[in-house]
C-alpha cells in the first residue's frame, strides 16, 4: 500500500505519494480540493513496472499532478522497456530530504542513464515544483518532459451545473489542435488569436487536446465561478491542454470524469520525443525547470490574487 506524505503550511495542505510517481495527489486551501481525482482512485497500487499503453496507465491513475518523463505519450515500436507517459510517471521515487514546507524526491531510468530530481513546495494558496533532469549517459538522448497538472474535484465542481471555465493564456502562444492521442491535426497552427472553443470551456463540448506553442509569457489562468487557478512556468516552451468533462463514455471514464490539463511541456503535442528531432538532453547535460499552481478568488475582474 502506497504511504502518502502531507505538507501542511497556514491553509494550505499537499499530499503527495512517492510510490505513485511522486504524484501530488491532493491539494487543498481550507479543505476545498483542487486537482482532479478518478473515480478508481481507490483501486489504485503502487506499480512494480511501467505502464506498457494508455489503457494500462489510466486505469492505474488515481489523478493529481505528476511529472510525465523521461518521455510522454505511447512508447516507441524500438522501445526495449515500453512506457506509456514515460517510466518515471508512475514510479517509486526516492525521498531524499523532507522539510515542514517541502518534500525532495529522486528517480533514475533502469540503466542510471536518466535521472530526475524533484523538489514539491508550498506557501499560502501556492504549490511549486521544481526539478531537474540529467543525463548520465555517454550518448545525447531523447527526452520529453511533461507536467501532468490536472485539475478537478471541487474546483470543477461549477461546471456540472452549466458554468463555463474561461482559459487566459499568452496572445503569442499558437495553438496546435491536436487529436485525442494528442497528434497534430494539421502541419501549422491555427491563429494566434483564440477561439472561444479554446477559451470558454464547457460540458457541452467534446473531449479534447489541444498545445499553446512558444508563448512569450508562460502563464495560463483557468477562471471558474470566481475562482482562478493560475499556473507560471519556466524552462519548458509549450503547454498542453487537456479538457475531459465527462464527455468520454467508454471504460474506465463512463462520463464521470471531469478533469482539466494544464501541462507545461517541451514538445507541442502529445506524441512526445524521438531520435530523430528530439528533444534531446545532451551527455552530462543537466536541465532544470519550475512549475508552480495557486489559487484564489477573483476580485474586481482582475486575475491577480487579493492582497
Amino acid at each position: 500500500m502506497a504511504t502518502s506524505v502531507t505538507l501542511l503550511v497556514g491553509d494550505s495542505q499537499l499530499e503527495i505519494i512517492p510510490q505513485e510517481g511522486a504524484v501530488l495527489a491532493d491539494f487543498q486551501i481550507n479543505g476545498m480540493s483542487f486537482l482532479a481525482q478518478t473515480p478508481w482512485s481507490a483501486t489504485v497500487q503502487p506499480s512494480p513496472l511501467p505502464a506498457a499503453d494508455e489503457r494500462a496507465w489510466v486505469e492505474n491513475w488515481r489523478g493529481g499532478w505528476q511529472l510525465c518523463a523521461p518521455n510522454t505519450g505511447s512508447a516507441t515500436e524500438q522501445s526495449a522497456e515500453p512506457a506509456f507517459h514515460g517510466a518515471a510517471s508512475q514510479a517509486n521515487w526516492a525521498i531524499t530530504e523532507v522539510n515542514p514546507d517541502s518534500l525532495t524526491l529522486n528517480w533514475s531510468d533502469s540503466r542510471g542513464e536518466i535521472e530526475l530530481s524533484r523538489r514539491w513546495s508550498v506557501s499560502a494558496g501556492v504549490v511549486t515544483a521544481e526539478t531537474t533532469a540529467t543525463n548520465h549517459s555517454a550518448n545525447r538522448k531523447a527526452v520529453g518532459l511533461a507536467e501532468h497538472l490536472i485539475l478537478g474535484s471541487d474546483f470543477l465542481q461549477p461546471l456540472r451545473h452549466g458554468v463555463v471555465a474561461n482559459l487566459s493564456f499568452c496572445p503569442t502562444s499558437t495553438i496546435v489542435e491536436l487529436d485525442y492521442s494528442g497528434a497534430p491535426l494539421e502541419a501549422k497552427g491555427q491563429s494566434s488569436v483564440p477561439a472561444l472553443e479554446f477559451s470558454q470551456l464547457s460540458v457541452a463540448q467534446p473531449a479534447k487536446v489541444f498545445a499553446l506553442a512558444s508563448p512569450k509569457n508562460k502563464s495560463i489562468s483557468v477562471e471558474v465561478a470566481g475562482w482562478v487557478a493560475r499556473i507560471d512556468w519556466d524552462g519548458l516552451d509549450h503547454a498542453l491542454v487537456w479538457q475531459e468533462f465527462a464527455t468520454s463514455t467508454e471504460a474506465p471514464w463512463n462520463s464521470q470524469v471531469y478533469a482539466l490539463g494544464i501541462e507545461p511541456t517541451n514538445v507541442a503535442h502529445g506524441l512526445g520525443a524521438n531520435d530523430s528531432v528530439g528533444p534531446f538532453l545532451d551527455a552530462g547535460e543537466t536541465i532544470s525547470w519550475t512549475t508552480s499552481l495557486q489559487f484564489f478568488r477573483k476580485v474586481d475582474e482582475s486575475l491577480e490574487p487579493a492582497a
